[in-house]
């Protein structure tokens, strides 16, 4: 599982603010070319790419020392694990698996252009064939693979991508509402 501590967050950091510094950055040269949102958005998923991969990969290939591995292939099992802990540290994590792909499927949402199912199916599919493909990664790396983080960050993409298509379903940022004053 993802395991949350002070020094991985430090070290996401700068990743988050040149991330963030890119799609403003982006976000103006594509105005001037007539592409601002569009290029923004890719921006922020390059971002989000970058921040995932270095959370979850790029930490383990640094600090990680080896080990047996294994898989967890009961869905479920760490969740409740953790509930019943009542420990903060594993409930951080869970916590921690859902908002790390928040931003992922919000991104992938917006960057689709039709249709509100579509956008949620996007997002949440995105979310779904990366988390499977960092478990798998993870495995290969001797660490454990484990069905629950995929199904944690197949629920933070999906509430990223339903939030954004909702949003964008009732107009806001989209400047249908100014429009159709007009």
């Amino acid at each position: 599982m993802l395991t949350l501590r002070l020094g991985a967050a430090e070290s996401v950091l700068p990743i988050a603010l040149v991330g963030g510094v890119l799609v403003l950055v982006a976000w103006g040269l594509g105005a001037i070319f007539g592409h601002g949102r569009r290029t923004a958005l890719w921006a922020a998923m390059l971002t989000c790419l970058a921040v995932i991969l270095w959370v979850t990969i790029g930490l383990t290939v640094v600090t990680h020392t080896g080990g047996s591995g294994g898989v967890n292939l009961t869905p479920g099992q760490e969740i409740r694990r953790a509930l019943d802990t009542g420990a903060g540290g594993p409930r951080l994590n869970l916590v921690g698996n859902i908002l790390l792909f928040v931003p992922l499927g919000t991104v992938a949402a917006l960057m689709t252009r039709r249709g509100f199912v579509l956008r949620v199916l996007t997002g949440t599919a995105l979310g779904f064939a990366l988390s499977a493909a960092i478990e798998s990664t993870q495995h290969l790396l001797g660490r454990v693979a484990d069905v629950d983080d995929v199904i944690l960050n197949t629920l933070g993409a999906f509430v990223g991508a339903f939030a954004a298509a909702l949003l964008l379903a009732l107009g806001v940022g989209s400047g249908r509402s100014e429009r159709s004053r007009a």
